[in-house]
């Protein structure tokens, strides 16, 4: 709750304590857990937080009057007055990722695009609320259903700037972008691809779950100066290693960028050819 929210765990063990404002339930060993109607409650209230007002207050609230100020924050989000409601976007986002609310998402990904255009956007906003939807899609608090709603949502965005953008010339730097065998998180990928592209850049792109065999052929054919992949979902640490040792060896003399899981990555042994890079920001300054 703490990671979703922004609101520290002892802090909302206060708010429940002195405030009441959160029922957690209880299992039968008597350790807390809460649903989805809590984890809202607890965004809307962090929502209100960042729009100025007090806990106190907030705790005073009856119902409809709490769902009126909800109301009234987020069309100060939506409408993106300054850059504070940035965080109060990614709230948004998740609300609308949780009730499948695609006019909400439209909103928000609308007005940051007038304001900030499309590269900001996705560096400002998607990314960081993409890193949200992996957390709690690993913890069990998003669904299937739910995350693939949203992050097609964001892919069709993706896809059509992509497309907006004028063929590279022949002699630009190529990048060759991939997903190894068993990661399936293309939308990471497709959002490198926007940024690299919109760089000047040609790019090959091959998508998810692509054998190492596949990617010798293809790099062969089209020489490529950089190689890019992701590992978010490793099987182990040795398989892993086995695979950024025998990229580095295959393509001793092309630049290997790859990302994904920095925790996990930073654990490995990198080759001098290969370049971890931990998010869409450090990305955009390697390929500038």
């Amino acid at each position: 709750m703490e990671k979703f929210s922004g609101v520290k765990a002892h802090t909302i063990r206060v708010w429940e304590q002195r405030y009441g404002i959160l029922q957690p339930k209880r299992t039968d060993s008597n350790i807390r857990f809460y649903d989805e109607d809590q984890l809202k409650k607890l965004m809307n209230i962090s929502l209100l937080l960042n729009s100025g007002m007090k806990i106190s207050r907030v705790s005073k609230l009856t119902s409809s009057e709490f769902l009126a100020a909800v109301k009234t924050a987020h069309r100060t989000a939506v409408n993106d007055v300054d850059d504070v409601a940035l965080e109060a976007k990614v709230h948004g986002l998740v609300l609308a990722m949780l009730e499948l609310d695609e006019v909400r998402f439209e909103k928000i990904f609308n007005t940051s695009l007038i304001k900030r255009g499309f590269e900001q956007t996705i560096l400002q906003l998607i990314y960081p609320f993409l890193q949200r939807v992996g957390l709690m899609w690993r913890t069990g608090e998003v669904s299937h259903a739910q995350e693939h709603f949203i992050t097609n949502l964001i892919r069709q965005k993706v896809v059509v700037a992509i497309d907006a953008i004028p063929i590279a010339q022949s002699d630009a730097e190529k990048f060759l972008l991939f997903l190894p065998e068993s990661e399936f998180n293309e939308l990471v990928i497709l959002l490198s691809t926007y940024l690299i592209k919109n760089k000047g850049k040609q790019c090959v792109y091959l998508g998810q779950d692509i054998p190492f065999d596949d990617v010798i052929q293809v790099a062969n054919i089209t020489s490529p100066h950089v190689l890019m992949t992701f590992i978010t979902e490793p099987a182990s640490q040795e398989d892993s290693q086995l695979f950024l040792n025998r990229l580095s060896q295959v393509f001793p003399k092309k630049s290997i960028i790859i990302s994904g899981n920095i925790q996990f990555l930073d654990d490995l042994d990198q080759p001098s050819n290969v370049t971890v890079v931990k998010d869409l920001e450090q990305l955009n300054r390697v390929i500038y």
